[in-house]
């Protein structure tokens, strides 16, 4: 056996399982999001077409959602760029105890969504929570955070930017220390002061940053489902049932409805992948076009 036949053998059990655990199961979507499923298990699926297609973009519950994702993704990802901007900034700037200070702001995002879910729950309980305590401390009334609104919303916006925070801070940290060092002294030698830097010359090099950190705060937000289940359970009423609580109940709850359920799972994996394509597209033209800069 050649070398190159060795190796392929090699590799050939990781590639069979990865097509079984990512190729099947959307495989399995394609079928199931073009058959109706009855709630009598002993009757077979129906082949509908476009009709779970068709029932889905008709439901009110679910165009609701996408307000509600959308509405929490406007509000989450410019707080986390914001965020993450202001902390990569300090860190950049920070000769000591960076790497210390950096551990402790990374500890968010190694909670798991259900842990932060809880916890967040915990803080802001209406009976026993400490945030509570703390208005009260202050003089300020105590607020029902997940049983009224805008206050279930905020809630949630908060628990998403405190565990999406730190992928934006390395994200753009990363992005900072790669800049140049020639590019700022050369700025500095030409008389450009600390916001004359920042707005012609960081904040520039870092878009593509922001871009990538952007981008991942979007999917974050469309794959949300723990956080907003545990602090809010898409209460009250339906006003906080974002994309991902809808699938799990139109998945498990709804009539447990597999076929619709496919179909908005494949609506939203082709929605974040036409996303991350524009993005490839834009970072690619970003680099030939630093490329032909330098030539």
């Amino acid at each position: 056996m050649s070398r190159t036949g060795f190796c392929r053998l090699l590799v050939t059990p990781a590639v069979v399982w990865l097509a079984a655990v990512g190729i099947g199961p959307l495989l399995f979507a394609l079928w199931a999001a073009v058959h109706r499923y009855s709630p009598d298990p002993s009757v077979p699926p129906e082949f509908c077409g476009a009709g779970n297609l068709t029932a889905l973009l008709g439901d009110p519950q679910f165009r609701r959602s996408l307000a509600v994702t959308a509405l929490v993704a406007a509000l989450a990802v410019p707080l986390e760029l914001a965020g993450g901007l202001a902390a990569a900034l300090a860190l950049h700037r920070l000769s000591r105890a960076r790497g210390l200070v950096l551990t402790a702001l990374l500890v968010p995002a190694a909670v798991a969504p259900l842990v932060a879910g809880i916890a967040w729950w915990m803080l802001f309980n209406a009976r026993f929570g400490p945030v509570n305590a703390v208005l009260e401390a202050v003089g300020l009334p105590a607020v029902e955070w997940t049983i009224r609104m805008p206050w279930a919303l905020l809630a949630i916006v908060t628990a998403v930017v405190w565990q999406a925070l730190p992928l934006a801070i390395v994200v753009l940290l990363g992005g900072l220390q790669s800049l140049p060092p020639s590019l700022v002294e050369a700025a500095r030698l030409e008389g450009a002061g600390p916001w004359a830097l920042f707005r012609h010359v960081t904040l520039p090099h870092l878009k593509p940053f922001l871009a990538a950190a952007g981008l991942l705060g979007l999917i974050d937000v469309a794959r949300l489902y723990e956080i907003p289940w545990y602090l809010t359970q898409g209460g009250p009423g339906h006003e906080t049932v974002l994309t991902g609580i809808y699938l799990y109940k139109l998945a498990f709850s709804y009539g447990a409805d597999t076929g619709r359920a496919s179909v908005l799972s494949l609506l939203l994996a082709g929605a974040l992948t036409a996303v991350s394509l524009v993005y490839v597209r834009l970072a690619s033209g970003e680099r030939r076009g630093k490329g032909a800069a330098r030539a």
